[in-house]
């Protein structure tokens, strides 16, 4: 059997190396780039565009609901922030998520769009206020 040698005459492997796996795949260094841009606009109150309110996507366009309990937990159970006290701006992003745990679960596309439109509704309310409805706030006029 012969041996492969390179231009130099040096012995070369006849099996390439296996490709090394890197630790920060393309997506989870973008979710984490989004992420600390989006905490970095909270933090300079870029995210409340001056009062003005836009149409939300989450809680059927609920805000108090929204900026109170954040994403349904029925819809997804493994939200990757959640609203704070005093709910106006305020946020905790999950320890199960990146970029907290590197190993944590990546940024669906409804916690990354949620949380956008939490800092740029959420903020704007100045302060936040109590429930003065009867029953739950998620039950009223219907399940949401």
């Amino acid at each position: 059997m012969s041996k492969m040698t390179d231009p130099g005459n040096q012995p070369v492997s006849a099996a390439p190396a296996a490709p090394v796996r890197q630790r920060a795949p393309r997506m989870r260094r973008l979710v984490a780039g989004a992420l600390v841009a989006a905490i970095s606009a909270a933090s300079f109150g870029l995210g409340a565009e001056g009062g003005f309110y836009s149409r939300l996507s989450y809680r059927s366009n609920d805000p108090f609901v929204f900026c109170t309990q954040g994403q349904d937990r029925e819809v997804n159970p493994t939200p990757c922030w959640i609203p704070m006290p005093p709910y106006t701006g305020a946020f905790m992003v999950m320890p199960y998520c990146l970029p907290v745990n590197p190993y944590g679960k990546e940024w669906s596309a409804d916690d990354t769009q949620s949380f956008q439109e939490y800092l740029r509704t959420c903020p704007a309310a100045g302060r936040s206020g109590r429930w003065e409805g009867s029953g739950q706030p998620e039950m009223s006029p219907f399940k949401h």
